[in-house]
């Protein structure tokens, strides 16, 4: 056959198999970027598009739909972005209509790539879902996915057990957190590389990924952190910034209070392992914090009806204790939990407090989130659940295509 140009700029030969990732949210791009590198790595000819964000367009994904705006809180705050994601479903369908894929990668946002896979299964691809939704519950559960998924790919070893029971393989791959959470610097490098004195101490604000987040998690972590500043003389900060379009807002809501603050781009972990304690906005990032084994408290805050609903599905109805993965994972609070309205300024203010100045404190958070992390397994996510969509390809039945599959 004759080389043709793939969507990445690679050469492809007519009719080379295609790989179709689905991410919803930043967490999801995250994850399906390493997914995708590893992929690229085994296979280069693979023809690789979906849905996805910037992290995944970068690793060589042709996106059919760019998603980084279709995140939402709950069901309620999900209303807003219901009509676009939507519409955005409904035409990656019809592109997957055109241009076949041997198989479809759902990553993470049940919401989402759920109603997806019902959408795309009569078009006949193999279907492997990663990361599945709830796969952090150690109780049964009679998941959709279990039937519309041809392979499930969790992160954590009890799902493997737990998700059983439909026509999906089940595989425990590990958590591609292990993956990316590497400093590079030494600490001694990092603080000449940042302008951090070794003499002061170090504290980290995460106010999240979402657009939502920003309006009510940030702004208590600013003042949260004005009140420590006041308290703790010399305190530095740190504050991640997950996504470029939310900067000058962070940054507005430290100087508005008159605070000092080094802005990162992302997680930053040659910086961040700096930090001696943390305020984290309950998601992915808590587990990037736990690897870096720093200390933290985790806060969450929402709008009136995502918080019933939270705390009504997840609280009463589906019995889970805790909101933070490190507390879940190890099945007791081994770092606070401030939610909802218990998360003020002045209660993230004492907690960080004490562990900034209590180090017997900080040691015994420390064991305690070593064992979180040895409960993830071990680093080659990304590459294990590469092979199983690889073992899927092998089996699919090849579809003819266009050489140009994001055409």
């Amino acid at each position: 056959m004759t080389p043709t140009t793939s969507p990445t700029g690679r050469a492809a030969e007519s009719g080379s198999p295609a790989v179709f990732l689905s991410a919803a949210e930043a967490s999801g791009d995250w994850a399906g970027a390493l997914l995708a590198t590893a992929l690229r790595r085994k296979r280069p000819a693979l023809q690789l598009f979906g849905l996805g964000g910037a992290r995944m367009a970068a690793a060589g994904v042709h996106l059919v739909e760019e998603t980084s705006h279709w995140g939402a809180i709950g069901v309620f705050d999900a209303l807003r972005t219901i009509p676009r994601a939507w519409a955005g479903l409904r035409r990656a369908r019809a592109h997957l209509a055109g241009n076949p894929a041997d198989v479809v990668v759902l990553i993470d946002s049940g919401g989402v790539n759920i109603p997806f896979a019902r959408m795309v299964r009569k078009l006949g691809p193999r279907i492997l879902y990663y990361l599945p939704p709830g796969s952090w519950s150690r109780k049964s559960r009679n998941h959709t996915i279990q039937n519309l998924a041809d392979v499930i790919a969790t992160p954590f070893a009890w799902s493997k057990e737990t998700l059983a029971g439909g026509r999906a393989r089940v595989e425990w791959v590990g958590h591609p957190v292990l993956e990316t959470v590497r400093p590079r610097l030494s600490p001694q490098e990092a603080r000449r590389h940042y302008g951090i004195e070794p003499d002061r101490s170090v504290l980290a604000l995460a106010p999240g990924s979402r657009e939502q987040e920003m309006g009510f998690v940030l702004p208590i972590l600013a003042e949260a952190a004005a009140r420590l500043v006041a308290r703790i003389e010399g305190l530095q900060l740190l504050v991640p910034v997950s996504n470029p379009i939310f900067e000058q807002h962070i940054r507005d809501a430290f100087q508005q209070r008159g605070l000092e603050a080094i802005l990162l781009h992302g997680m930053e972990y040659d910086a961040l392992q700096l930090a001696e304690a943390a305020a984290v906005c309950s998601g992915t990032a808590t587990l990037e914090f736990a690897c870096l084994r720093v200390p933290m408290v985790i806060v969450y805050r929402a709008g009136i009806a995502t918080t019933f609903q939270y705390v009504l599905f997840r609280g009463i109805l589906g019995g889970q204790r805790y909101a933070g993965m490190p507390n879940i994972i190890a099945q007791r609070e081994i770092v606070p939990e401030l939610l909802r309205r218990y998360a003020t300024p002045e209660a993230i203010a004492c907690e960080l407090g004490s562990l900034l100045t209590d180090q017997e404190r900080r040691a015994r958070v420390r064991a305690d989130l070593d064992d979180v992390v040895r409960a993830l397994g071990t680093e080659g996510a990304s590459e294990r659940t590469a092979e199983l969509v690889l073992g899927l390809l092998a089996s699919a039945p090849h579809v003819p295509r266009a050489a140009t599959a994001g055409t």
